[in-house]
């Protein structure tokens, strides 16, 4: 795979996407059943992964960290993305179609409001592969920017 670059302001996500990189070695895809969870570890808290279904066009959630589910007041585990509201729904969903579609990784700052408090954050989607070169799981990180970030 070659390389691509993208530019994150989060510390977390840089290491996340090194860890990701890492996977690439050698023109690999970075594949699913590669990735073991206790690698996961530094970012569980702010990790969502999704399984990518058959047909490509939906996504479930399979891990959803302490991080959204608090700021989201939600646990999200065995429900599509087509379950959130509809323009949230619909953004992630681009989103995540984009990454499968092109089978690199996207990285987004983005504003939202939380209980009346705008906050900034960066976010990371990262496909992982099957052995037939198929996206069928996504690692999604964020971190909200400070003035430090």
């Amino acid at each position: 795979m070659s390389r691509l670059v993208l530019i994150l302001r989060h510390q977390q996500l840089k290491e996340l996407y090194q860890r990701w990189l890492k996977l690439c070695e050698g023109e690999h895809l970075p594949m699913a059943q590669d990735l073991e969870p206790v690698e996961l570890r530094p970012w569980l808290d702010n990790l969502v992964v999704l399984d990518v279904s058959v047909d490509g066009d939906d996504f479930v959630y399979a891990y959803y960290g302490r991080t959204f589910a608090s700021a989201f007041h939600a646990d999200t585990v065995g429900k599509s993305v087509a379950a959130l509201p509809k323009e949230q729904a619909d953004i992630l969903k681009q989103e995540y179609d984009r990454v499968v579609r092109e089978r690199i990784p996207v990285a987004r700052l983005y504003e939202a409001d939380f209980d009346g408090e705008v906050q900034k954050w960066e976010r990371l989607v990262l496909p992982l592969f099957d052995d037939q070169g198929e996206v069928v799981k996504l690692l999604v990180s964020a971190y909200r920017l400070t003035n430090q970030s």
